[in-house]
Formats: C-alpha cells, sequence, structure tokens
C-alpha cells in the first residue's frame, strides 16, 4: 500500500531557511533540493551548516570525537533554556553521557515499557470517555488538545510520578520551550510569552523535587533523588534538569507522531481503511509515518576540529546541523524515498531517532504508546477524520507536528 508524495515543490528561487514560515509548513521540497544540489550547505540564519544527506548524517551522528553534543541544547534553547545551570544528559558526551544514561536506561527497557502497555491502553480509553462526556457520542474535537498531547503526557507523568491535573499545561510549556529554537524571527512580545512559560516549567519542578525529597516514592523523580553515579547522589537542580528533559522527550515525539499519523490518514484513506480492519498494519503504519514525516526534524552538533563533510570543509568551533528528516528521505537508501509506503523494506535504518551513543532512549515507549491509543481509537471510533484538509503546523523547525487539528467523529 503505497501513495506518492503530494508535497508541492519550490516555484521560486526561495532556499531552505529554518525560519522561514513557508518552508516551516512543508520543508520537504528544500530537503530534496539540498540533497541534489548541496547536501551540507552554510545557513546564515542560524549560523549553521546543514547536512542532509543520509550517509553524512549517519556519519557525525556516530562520531562524537569530532562531532560534540556539548552545546547541542544551549543552541537549540539559548537564554530559554530553563535549567542553564547545568547540562541535561542529552547534552553531554561520553563518558559522562554514558553513565548518566545507564542509569536512566533502567526505566526504558523494553521489558519495563512492555508493563506499561495496559496503563496507556486505559489512559487512551479514559481521555475518549472525556470526549464523549464533553462533546458527545458525534460531533467535533480537537485531535491535539483534547487527545494526542494529553496521551502522552499522562503517561510520562505516571512514569516520573508528576500529578496530571495540571497536564494541559505541560503542552504549553513543552512547546513553547521548544519553540525558543525560533528565538531570531520573534518580537519581545512573543519572546516575554516563552520565557515566563520556561519559568512556570522550571518552578513547577523545584515544587515537586522538593515536595518528593520529603515522600520519596516508586517513581522515576524518586529514583533520581536517591541514584549514585560514581559514588555520588545528583544534585537538586540535575535531578530537575532531567525531569524536565524527560517530561519533553516524553510529550513531543509521540504527541507529534499521533499527529502526523491522523493528518497522513486524512491523504491516504486506502491505509486508513487497511489498517482499520487489520490492527497489525498499524505498526508498520506508525514506521513509514515515523520515515515520511518525523516528529523530530534535526539535531545540532559542533565541531571539536577542522572537519570536512561532502567535500565542503567544517572549521573547528562550527555548529552543524543533521537534517534527520532529509536523510529518512534520501533517494539513495530508500526506493521510491518520496513516496509513502507501509510495505517499505528498510535496507538502512531510520535516522529519525538519531544514531551513536545519543540514540533515543525512549524510542521504544514513543512506539508502544502510539500503537496502544491508535488501537483504541479505532476500537472505539466509528468515525474520525479531519475537518479540513489544511493543517496548521507548530511554530517550529525542529519539531514537526499539527499544532492543532479539528476532526470530526462518531463514536461506536
Amino acid at each position: 500500500m503505497n501513495e506518492q508524495a503530494t508535497a508541492t515543490h519550490p516555484t521560486d528561487e526561495r532556499i531552505y531557511d529554518p525560519l522561514d514560515p513557508v518552508v516551516k509548513q512543508d520543508p520537504y521540497p528544500y530537503y530534496t533540493k539540498l540533497r541534489a544540489t548541496e547536501p551540507v550547505k552554510w545557513m546564515p540564519s542560524l549560523k549553521v551548516f546543514a547536512v542532509a544527506s543520509w550517509n553524512e548524517v549517519d556519519a557525525l551522528l556516530k562520531d562524537p570525537k569530532v562531532f560534540t553534543s556539548t552545546q547541542f541544547w544551549p543552541e537549540l534553547l539559548g537564554e530559554f533554556d530553563p535549567v542553564p545551570e547545568v547540562p541535561p544528559m542529552i547534552s553531554m558526551d561520553p563518558p559522562d553521557h554514558t553513565k548518566l544514561r545507564k542509569l536512566v536506561n533502567k526505566a526504558f527497557l523494553p521489558s519495563k515499557i512492555m508493563k506499561l502497555q495496559q496503563r496507556a491502553t486505559d489512559i487512551a480509553n479514559e481521555l475518549i470517555n472525556d470526549i464523549e462526556a464533553k462533546h458527545g457520542r458525534e460531533g467535533k474535537f480537537d485531535w491535539v488538545w483534547d487527545f494526542t498531547a494529553l496521551f502522552p503526557v499522562t503517561v510520562i507523568s505516571d512514569m516520573l510520578g508528576v500529578p496530571t491535573k495540571r497536564r494541559a499545561e505541560f503542552k504549553v510549556w513543552v512547546d513553547d520551550t521548544l519553540a525558543a529554537a525560533n528565538r531570531a524571527a520573534y518580537g519581545e512580545a512573543r519572546l516575554s510569552e516563552i520565557r515566563g512559560h520556561s519559568h512556570e516549567l522550571r518552578t513547577f519542578f523545584e515544587e515537586l523535587y522538593d515536595e518528593r525529597v520529603k515522600n520519596l516514592g516508586e517513581d522515576m523523580i524518586s529514583s533520581l533523588i536517591q541514584a549514585e553515579v560514581d559514588g555520588k547522589k545528583l544534585t537538586r537542580i540535575e535531578v530537575i534538569q532531567m525531569s524536565i528533559l524527560l517530561l519533553i522527550g516524553g510529550v513531543e515525539t509521540t504527541t507529534n507522531l499521533l499527529g502526523n499519523t491522523m493528518v497522513r490518514l486524512h491523504k491516504s484513506p486506502d491505509v486508513y481503511k487497511r489498517v482499520r480492519n487489520n490492527f497489525d498494519d498499524i505498526k508498520p503504519l506508525l514506521e513509514e509515518v515515523l520515515r515520511f514525516n518525523p516528529p523530530v526534524q534535526m539535531i545540532f552538533r559542533h565541531t571539536l576540529e577542522d572537519t570536512e563533510l561532502h567535500g565542503v570543509k567544517i572549521p573547528k568551533g562550527s555548529a552543524v546541523m543533521p537534517l534527520l528528516a532529509s536523510a529518512n528521505r534520501d533517494e539513495t537508501k530508500f526506493k521510491n524515498a518520496g513516496v509513502f509506503d507501509m510495505d517499505r523494506q528498510l535496507e538502512v535504518p531510520l535516522q529519525t531517532f538519531g544514531q551513536g551513543p545519543h540514540f533515543c532512549l525512549g524510542n521504544f515507549l514513543t512506539r508502544m504508546e502510539s500503537r496502544q491509543a491508535l488501537e483504541v481509537v479505532f476500537s472505539r471510533f466509528e468515525e474520525l477524520d479531519l475537518i479540513s484538509d489544511e493543517v496548521e503546523w507548530i511554530d517550529s523547525y525542529f519539531a514537526r507536528g499539527p499544532h492543532t487539528l479539528p476532526v470530526r467523529y462518531k463514536l461506536r
């Protein structure tokens, strides 16, 4: 089952600029042009080298001795980092990264995640019950704000031990924290809003940490408080930083994946019919969405020495931006790369979750959550589809997913 991509192609001389609103609306034609003409290109707006081809993306992500992660978070968030005092795990290189990752990885082992399947199913059912109570057995609701944003934030909140009564705020905080990546394009009013939400996010976890120290439980934050790395316990600020990072990772990826999947199903009615009739096809559906329109588009690295990629000399200390979403559509690695094909047999790994030492430890959780959510949704809804062909995407070049997605529905 496949469908030719319907992405438009640049009809003017506009080049790829991550901050350009037109490019953010549909970056894929610009990725295609980059791969064909300049797989490694200097981006003046962000002062970064964009890397578009699979080979180069894969190579640099696997080489922390040349391409360091230590400036990733500062490059992405700048002054709007909720916890600038200490680096998050995502901005560490081995061996420091390895030690901390081993600690956190225990909570994300496949065996642990599989035990969360029933809880994920229950949460999806609870949210649909809430939709029915709010909107009736048929009508309209927002797929993003009434379901996909609340579903993963509830799962990760359970894991962290975070109260879910304010979970609607979590999505706003996460979106605005990541929106700081666009800070060069914003005016002071928007920057002030982002700054305020970043502060609210930090304050929430500061208060939660202080409460949890007095009442340790079985949750992940309690585990982080009690954990030791090289015989030393994590400091208060380190636990807060890790908790925020896990919340951001646990919310954004799954929310965007479920949103992007619904957009794709609307565009591919034959695929939609197929997965509704056979839930075994949900897994390959999600894998192809992860390739075709991934929830995270790119990340950042910095060079520790003078180097070269695809014939382009990159000086020491330069920012480099591997375009994960572009690599996933590299025509030299994926047959008919611009076609959505859920029966695709991959010959190389996806770059969606990165590669190398920073391969996303939450990838299994995202896949499990999304699969369980869609099984429940397809079981409970007789009808569920977008009201409009137009999609309002989140204002981010880093992450990609619908900001809002009105749907028309009918429960069984």
